[in-house]
């Protein structure tokens, strides 16, 4: 079994990556059928292979009262970026299994008169029973470590901030449709958001009606309710009015009460915060969808709402992906994503091969992606953030790259790191 010497979460908790047993049904297994091609016919998914949405009202109930939170301090960053802390959300998910052992109590407190929410909680509470306790982060299948915080993630959070338009990264991608495949804690996401939300008001008004898109998509729906969405709502809070972020029965005066957001700290889900939350998304005209499910399923639903012959200008300007090629048999199914959720745009993109010499080191001033924001009508493209060779589970980034070159695409590095285990960031694009 091997252990990466690069941790983010608590220093007591080793972060492995386990040997794949046989696949099941999954993000990390092969298909049997053809793959999802957006220039071919569809074919039938089973249902282990769909995919469902979420709506952003339905995550904001599955919230506890209160969330633990840390800063994630980086020094391409001028203030930390804030998450969840893992043990909080493995505390909540031990609350719901307690809460479904005693159904009694779950229906005497649960209005809908179907019983559909109670078994849909249920169904829940038994999918992170079954991976809450267990001594691995990868259960290929039925849990894909989302829960956890990884290196890649970071990677693309400095990549990300390394974007050189005037008025930085929020500028950037205003406007634009983001999606983040296996988002996990969605730190990338956060990021952008954040960077959004701080444009100065008077822009925001000028531009109120450019909407900007972020798609979050996750094996495991609860991913998405534990960290996912939180840790949008943490990067939100430096915006939100003072007023909500105190705890709810404080009689002190509220400016000494207020949470510091670059220590570890509490923040209570208030009524009210999750209203301001909500109005501030509203205000910034900013769209949140979450999706959970297979890739296949995804693959299908991105070729439905993005087809070959439909207008130039749908899709996605920008596709982000952290730690996802860890398995081979998962690189057909990822690709099929990235390819039906692309944007075709009505300006071409220059795509240059960039040998490894001229990779390292920062990023290239002369990158066009980083230098025109996603509103604009170019192509889009996808970054790959993932380790060299991911040891004892068998998927690597250049097996990865062969592929999307075969599939006829093309891809050149971003950046790289070589300290510890090999880490790149790579653009791919069609």
């Amino acid at each position: 079994m091997f252990k990466f010497d690069f941790q983010l979460e608590e220093e007591d908790e080793d972060v492995q990556i386990p040997s794949l047993p046989t696949p099941t049904a999954g993000p990390s297994t092969t298909r049997t059928a053809a793959s999802i091609d957006p220039t071919q016919e569809k074919r039938s998914l089973t249902d282990a292979e769909r995919c469902h949405d979420v709506s952003l009202d339905e995550l904001l109930k599955s919230l506890p009262v209160e969330i633990s939170y840390s800063p994630l301090y980086h020094s391409s960053l001028e203030t930390p970026l804030l998450r969840r802390d893992l043990f909080d959300a493995r505390f909540q998910l031990y609350n719901r299994a307690e809460s479904t052992a005693h159904p009694d109590a779950a229906a005497n407190s649960d209005p809908d008169p179907t019983g559909n929410r109670q078994t849909e909680q249920a169904g829940n509470a038994a999918e992170g029973d079954e991976y809450v306790d267990a001594q691995t982060d990868l259960i290929p299948g039925l849990y894909e470590g989302g829960l956890k915080s990884w290196e890649g993630g970071v990677d693309l959070v400095e990549v990300l901030n390394g974007v050189g338009v005037e008025g930085g990264v929020g500028e950037w991608v205003r406007g634009g449709r983001v999606l983040e495949v296996g988002c996990g804690t969605s730190l990338p996401t956060a990021y952008l958001l954040r960077s959004l939300l701080s444009i100065p008001p008077a822009t925001t008004i000028a531009t109120s009606t450019v909407k900007t898109t972020f798609h979050l998509q996750d094996y495991n729906s609860l991913v998405l309710s534990l960290v996912s969405l939180p840790n949008l709502i943490l990067a939100a809070l430096p915006f939100l009015p003072t007023e909500v972020l105190h705890a709810p029965d404080e009689e002190e005066d509220v400016e000494a009460v207020l949470p510091d957001l670059e220590q570890p700290g509490n923040i209570h889900i208030t009524p009210a915060l999750i209203e301001a939350f909500k109005a501030l998304l509203q205000e910034k005209n900013v769209e949140l969808v979450f999706t959970y499910g297979h890739w296949a399923g995804l693959a299908a639903e991105l070729q439905d709402r993005n087809p070959k012959d439909s207008q130039r200008g749908a899709g996605y300007g920008l596709i982000l992906t952290a730690e996802t090629i860890y398995a081979e048999e998962s690189h057909q199914s990822l690709l099929d994503v990235l390819r039906a959720g692309l944007k075709k745009g009505t300006k071409g993109i220059e795509h240059v091969d960039v040998g490894l010499e001229e990779s390292l080191g920062d990023l290239k001033v002369g990158d066009e992606w980083k230098r025109r924001p996603l509103r604009d009508g170019g192509d889009g493209f996808v970054l790959v953030a993932a380790k060299v060779l991911y040891f004892g589970v068998g998927g690597g980034l250049q097996g990865f790259l062969e592929r999307v070159k075969a599939s006829g695409g093309w891809y050149k590095n971003v950046k790289e790191w070589v300290k510890g285990v090999g880490r790149k960031v790579v653009q791919v694009g069609w």
